[in-house]
C-alpha cells in the first residue's frame, strides 16, 4: 500500500511539473510572437479618374494590406499634400481630393495588434487648372486651351470657320461642347478635350444653336435655339432648349414667347439651369432666370420695369455666319460658383460699361460689383477689378483660386484673372492678365463648371 500512494503522488507530480511546463511554454510562446512576429503588409493602389486637372479626387485602394499571423488595427493615409487620414478598416476605399497641382507621394502606413507597423507609398500627378476659351486666329475663332496662369495655350479646334462658347463635360472635363458655324447656320458639337475632329450634335439647319452648357451629370446639353415648328427662325424665336449628350431627343425646355431665352448655364451641384429672359420686361431689360427642373421664375432683378441688361450683356463679336441674336442680348453667360452658392454676371446697369456683379445664388441680397465681392470676401481692396472697360464672361476656376473673365479695352479682348488664393508673387485681389495679344481676341472663359 504504502509503495502504491508513493507511485500515485509521483504521478501527480509529473503532471503538475508537465502542466507548468506547458503553460510556461505558452506564454515563451506568446512573448516570442510579440518578439519574433511577423510585421503587416501595407499595400496601396490610387486609383486616377479620366480628368487629372486640378482638382482631382483620387480614390485609394488599401484593401490587400494585411497581417499574416494577425489583424491590422489601424493605418494612417499620408497624402503627401498635408493632409493626412487614419481609420481601422482597410477595406473601405478611401478618397482624397488635390486642389494644387504637383506630383505626390503617398504614404501607407498600417499597424497590427502588437503595435509592429508596415508600409508602402505611391505617387499621384495632379495636373494644374486649365482656362478652355474662344480667340479669333489666322481670321475665324478657334477653341483653345491654356494653363490658368496663362502659360501652354495651344488650340483645341481651329477650322476655316467659327468656333465659339465652349464648356467642358462636368465631373470628368474630357470633353469640350461649342457651337460652330459652317457658313450658313451655327450648331452644337463636341469634340475631346485633346483635340481632334468635332462630332456634330445638332442639325436644326436653318436656324441658330449656340452656347451649350453640359448637365452636372454630363447626360444633357441645354443649348439656345431660335428653331421653331416651322423652321422659320429669327431674332425673336430664342428658346432654352435640351438633348442628351449624343444630341439624341432635342426639344424645347422654355416657351418665353413673345420674349426670348438665351445663354442657359447648368448648375455645378443640381440640375438647376440659368438663362437670360427679357419676358415680363415693358421697357427694353433682360433678367436672369432660373429653371428648377419644372418652373422658370425670374432671378434677378424682379423689376419689370427698367432698360439694363443682366447676364448677357457683352460686346459682340465679328463673325462669318450672323448669330442672329436678338435686340438687347449679348454673348457673356451668368457663372454658378463651384459651389453653386454665388453667381457672377455682367450687366450694363452702370451706364455705358459692362461690368461683372456677384450675387448670393438665392438672389437674396443685392448684388455687389466683383470688386467689392473681393474686398468684402477677402478684406483686399483693387480698385484696378472693375474698370472704364467692358468686363464680362466670368468664369469661376474650379480649384478657388480666382475668377477669369474677359476685358475689352477697346482695341482688343483679353483674358484675366482676379486671384482668390495668394501666389508665390501676387496677393489676393491681385488682377493677372492671360493672354496679351494686341491683334487676336480672346473671349468665352469655360470649363468644368
Amino acid at each position: 500500500m504504502p509503495a502504491t500512494r508513493n507511485t500515485a503522488a509521483r504521478g501527480k507530480k509529473k503532471v503538475l511539473i508537465t502542466a507548468l511546463l506547458l503553460i510556461g511554454l505558452m506564454v515563451g510562446l506568446a512573448a516570442c510572437r510579440g518578439f519574433f512576429g511577423q510585421a503587416p503588409i501595407a499595400l496601396i493602389t490610387a486609383i486616377m479618374p479620366a480628368d487629372t486637372e486640378s482638382p482631382v479626387t483620387v480614390t485609394f485602394d488599401i484593401s490587400q494590406s494585411n497581417d499574416p499571423d494577425g489583424n491590422i488595427s489601424t493605418f494612417t493615409l499620408d497624402y503627401g499634400d498635408g493632409n493626412t487620414d487614419t481609420g481601422t478598416d482597410v477595406s473601405v476605399a478611401i478618397t482624397h481630393t488635390y486642389t494644387k497641382d504637383g506630383t505626390f507621394t503617398v504614404t501607407l502606413t498600417v499597424t497590427d495588434g502588437d503595435g509592429r507597423i508596415g508600409m508602402a507609398t505611391t505617387t499621384v500627378t495632379i495636373g494644374p487648372a486649365m482656362v478652355t476659351y474662344a480667340r479669333d486666329n489666322a481670321g475665324n475663332y478657334d477653341i483653345w486651351r491654356m494653363v490658368a496662369d496663362g502659360t501652354g495655350a495651344a488650340a483645341v479646334v481651329s477650322t476655316t470657320f467659327d468656333e465659339l462658347f465652349p464648356d467642358l463635360v462636368k465631373g470628368t472635363r474630357d470633353t469640350v461642347a461649342y457651337a460652330a458655324e459652317d457658313g450658313t447656320t451655327w450648331n452644337i458639337y463636341k469634340v475631346a478635350v485633346t483635340g481632334g475632329v468635332g462630332t456634330q450634335l445638332t442639325t436644326q439647319t436653318d436656324s441658330n444653336q449656340i452656347q451649350p452648357s453640359w448637365s452636372k451629370n454630363g447626360d444633357k446639353i441645354a443649348y439656345a435655339s431660335n428653331a421653331d415648328t416651322t423652321q422659320t427662325p429669327s431674332d425673336t424665336t430664342w428658346e432654352i432648349w435640351t438633348m442628351n449628350a449624343d444630341g439624341s431627343n432635342p426639344q424645347a425646355l422654355t416657351d418665353q414667347t413673345p420674349s426670348w431665352a438665351i445663354a442657359p448655364v447648368y448648375s455645378p451641384t443640381s440640375n438647376d439651369l440659368l438663362f437670360v429672359s427679357d419676358l415680363n420686361n415693358t421697357a427694353g431689360g433682360t433678367a436672369i432666370w432660373k429653371w428648377d427642373g419644372t418652373n422658370a421664375t425670374q432671378l434677378y432683378p424682379t423689376t419689370t420695369t427698367h432698360t439694363y441688361h443682366y447676364g448677357d450683356a457683352s460686346t459682340g463679336l465679328a463673325t462669318s455666319t450672323a448669330l442672329n441674336l436678338p435686340t438687347g442680348a449679348g454673348i457673356s453667360r451668368p457663372a454658378w460658383s463651384p459651389d453653386a452658392s454665388k453667381i457672377a454676371f455682367s450687366t450694363d446697369k452702370d451706364g455705358t460699361t459692362i461690368n461683372i456683379y456677384v450675387m448670393d445664388a438665392d438672389a437674396a441680397t443685392a448684388p455687389k460689383t466683383l470688386e467689392d465681392y473681393v474686398e468684402d470676401e477677402y478684406g483686399v481692396t483693387n480698385t484696378e477689378i472693375t474698370t472704364a472697360d467692358d468686363e464680362f464672361s466670368p468664369y469661376w476656376l474650379e480649384d478657388g483660386s480666382g475668377l477669369v473673365f474677359a476685358r475689352d479695352d477697346g482695341t482688343t479682348v483679353n483674358l484675366y484673372k482676379v486671384l482668390f488664393v495668394a501666389t508665390d508673387t501676387d496677393p489676393v485681389g491681385t488682377v493677372v492678365q492671360l493672354t496679351s495679344s494686341t491683334s487676336h481676341n480672346s473671349t468665352m472663359p469655360a470649363a468644368k463648371r
